[in-house]
């Protein structure tokens, strides 16, 4: 039977905590403010806060030589970062940024390890949502090397309006480039071919989704593995 939460907000991985799990995170849990371009995690430095969006999207990036980075997957309302500790990490792997401003909670990790360590409800909760991150991460890379770029494109899109409310992404070519490690004339071409398509309205830095269902079509297989994953995980 499915226990009740004190939390009823969008943040996924909050709602799927039972009420004791969640009573034992709440006094540790700070309202922020989640800009663009703040910094959540940085490579090689010390991991001090975990945070929770409920609205927003933050980019994971691994970073090569400087210039090279590529993102690797997308954190928002569906879960938190900072979930390594508890697999005795200590220090961040990626460059973890809000690529699209939002809002959420942080605390800091010395209490998040104490709440874990007090409940292995709680542990476990967080430990399946690092292990779906970690598939998204993994099916990133193989779509990254056997997807054409309309269908990186197209679960792109698709991933990105999973975590935020209303069609609208507020979204740049260039950007989008950066993200998926190309150049931004192909993003450009891509676009157009998936507007031609009437699966989105492309703006001047926005991209509108138009088709949903069309989008999935294109993305031939790209999306939906990392996303049933973390569904089949959060409910089970």
């Amino acid at each position: 039977m499915t226990q009740s939460t004190k939390y009823d907000g969008p943040n996924r991985l909050l709602a799927a905590l039972s009420r004791r799990d969640f009573d034992l995170l709440e006094p540790h849990l700070v309202d922020v403010d989640l800009p663009v371009r703040k910094s959540l995690e940085r490579p090689n430095r010390r991991i001090t806060a975990a945070y929770f969006p409920e609205d927003g999207i933050a980019s994971v990036v691994a970073n090569g030589k400087v210039g090279s980075g590529v993102e690797v997957g997308l954190i928002g309302r569906e879960g938190m970062t900072g979930g390594a500790v508890l697999l005795g990490a200590d220090r961040a792997t990626y460059d973890t940024f809000m690529q699209v401003p939002g809002d959420g909670f942080c605390m800091k990790i010395a209490d998040l390890k104490r709440c874990a360590a007090e409940s292995e409800s709680l542990r476990a909760m967080i430990l399946k949502f690092v292990h779906a991150f970690n598939v998204q991460v993994a099916h990133t890379a193989m779509i990254n090397a056997r997807s054409t770029l309309e269908e990186r494109l197209a679960r792109w899109l698709l991933v990105s309006h999973d975590r935020l409310e209303g069609d609208e992404l507020l979204l740049t070519h260039e950007f989008i480039a950066t993200m998926l490690g190309v150049r931004r004339p192909g993003v450009t071409i891509a676009v157009h071919a998936l507007q031609k398509d009437g699966l989105i309205q492309a703006g001047r830095g926005t991209i509108t989704i138009v088709d949903r269902k069309g989008l999935e079509k294109k993305s031939n297989g790209a999306y939906g593995v990392a996303e049933a994953e973390l569904g089949r995980l959060l409910h089970s």
